[in-house]
């Protein structure tokens, strides 16, 4: 399953999680994927999307649609 997410940039991003791994591209070009760990998520899409992690409000919202696309794609984990 794909995750389409828009930022408040305007900028279009698909998600989508493999293994360990998720991966990120812009919505409006075909490449590679950039590729990294849950932990890392909020940063990749940041860059992605034109995001400032230095600004309060954006790095909030780059942390919230990585919250979003966590939920959504990664599989449950089982309890014990």
């Amino acid at each position: 399953m794909r995750l389409t997410l828009t930022a408040s940039t305007g900028a279009k991003i698909l998600v989508w999680h493999e293994g360990d791994t998720f991966h990120v591209c812009p919505a409006d070009r075909a490449g590679e994927p950039e590729v990294c760990l849950g932990i890392d998520l909020f940063e990749v899409i940041a860059d992605l999307t034109g995001l400032d992690l230095e600004e309060g409000s954006q790095a909030a919202e780059a942390l919230e649609l990585s919250d979003r696309a966590q939920r959504q794609l990664a599989p449950k984990q089982l309890e014990g």
